[in-house]
């Protein structure tokens, strides 16, 4: 059959348009780019970290018998041109005056002038002018003792220095690793860890009924070793705001924050805010040891608090003498140095004294206090102060 000439003429625009879009999409499709297969490659390995060397392998004074490159000495002062923030913290602690302290070295006298001591006290052994060669018939205070021919007598005014626990193999030890820093830096997990405190805040003396320093011990048994509160937050915290060229995140403070008004909590009762000269007042005064991973005191056993209430007129003399209680442990004079007495403040622990206060009948009238102090031989720290109207 013959289509009509008039449709056959208006189907053949309409047949070429089909066609041309036919192949315009058969065109788009062709430029569509076909995916290829991502390329798949394995990154380079990492290679492990440089183990960091035991801090304390053989024990106290270690010895330290190469510079790190590009460290000009051992001593503090050269950290100090790039770690400013750790030496000037550092330099105002009882690490650095651990031999120089008159404290020290009367307790040192106290102890025999024991190498024990010493090596605690300098732990490097190039701060010793003579080093013990062992112990006649194996008694700890009685070393055989030879000369020294590394001796350093800068390292050994430095106390407890940088390199006790920086310096390593002709390494530099810190709580991260570098390439990037002027001297060898590796990475000492023993840098932030408690049991670092322990080689010298922990001493066991032979035959001995209890440890003759028992700091770390002390705070191993507290709420706060089982919170995860480490010696290092409480002492070597970081110093807010502060940073250093080429140092990661904060400086961490190098001194041990030990006021006394920071460890304890002093607590006191009276029936009033006012007093009349010449009656008796009772007083009750309670010590928390709200703020101290350990014992306090604690460290060496010569260490004692008088703890001392006192009532003071408006010009700050002393209404009456002061009375009080004490806070130490006592041992035997001689090693191996049993306990005799322990009246302490253990972590969490707490003490009530109760007594009767009577003030000066002649004394001066008006705003006066009493105050609660705790004294270690010339040193006084004031715990507490209760504004009081004296009549």
């Amino acid at each position: 059959m013959t289509l009509p000439r008039i449709l056959l003429a208006a189907t053949l625009p309409l047949l070429g348009i089909g066609i041309a879009v036919a192949r315009g999409k058969k065109a788009v499709e062709a430029d569509v780019p076909v995916p290829v297969p991502a390329v798949v490659t394995e990154p380079a390995p990492v290679p492990p970290a440089e183990p960091a060397p035991s801090l304390f392998p053989a024990g106290l004074p270690v010895v330290i018998d190469s510079l790190p490159p590009g460290v000009a000495s051992l001593s503090a002062q050269s950290c100090n041109a790039c770690h400013w923030t750790a030496h000037d913290t550092w330099e105002t602690s009882a690490h650095a005056v651990a031999w120089a302290d008159p404290l020290y070295q009367a307790a040192l006298r106290s102890a025999g002038n024991s190498t024990t001591c010493l090596s605690c006290h300098l732990p490097v052994a190039a701060q010793h002018d003579r080093l013990a060669n062992g112990y006649i018939d194996g008694d700890l205070s009685r070393p055989r003792l030879e000369a020294n021919a590394s001796f350093d007598a800068t390292l050994m005014s430095e106390g407890v220095s940088c390199v006790a626990c920086h310096v390593r193999e002709g390494k530099v030890l810190g709580t991260y690793a570098s390439d990037n820093a002027p001297h060898p830096l590796v990475k000492s997990e023993e840098l932030s860890s408690s049991a670092l405190c322990a080689t010298c805040h922990q001493l066991s003396w032979p035959e001995a009924d209890r440890p003759f320093y028992d700091t770390y011990g002390e705070w191993e048994a507290s709420a706060y070793a089982k919170a995860g509160v480490d010696c290092l937050d409480c002492h070597m915290a970081p110093v807010a705001g502060v940073s250093q060229p080429g140092v990661k995140g904060t400086v961490n403070a190098h001194v041990s924050a030990t006021g006394l008004d920071r460890a304890l909590t002093t607590l006191v009762t009276l029936p009033g805010a006012s007093l009349q000269r010449g009656q008796a007042v009772p007083v009750t005064v309670t010590l928390l040891n709200s703020g101290a991973g350990h014992s306090v005191p604690t460290g060496n056993p010569f260490k004692k608090y008088a703890i001392e209430v006192v009532l003071l007129d408006a010009a700050g003399k002393e209404l009456a003498p002061p009375q009080g209680f004490s806070l130490s442990r006592t041992v035997d004079s001689t090693p191996p140095w049993r306990t005799t007495h322990d009246d302490r403040l253990r972590a969490g622990d707490k003490r009530e004294w109760t007594g009767t206060l009577t003030p000066n009948a002649k004394g001066l009238a008006g705003a006066g206090a009493l105050v609660v102090r705790a004294r270690r031989d010339a040193s006084v720290t004031e715990l507490r102060r209760i504004p009081i109207d004296i009549r």
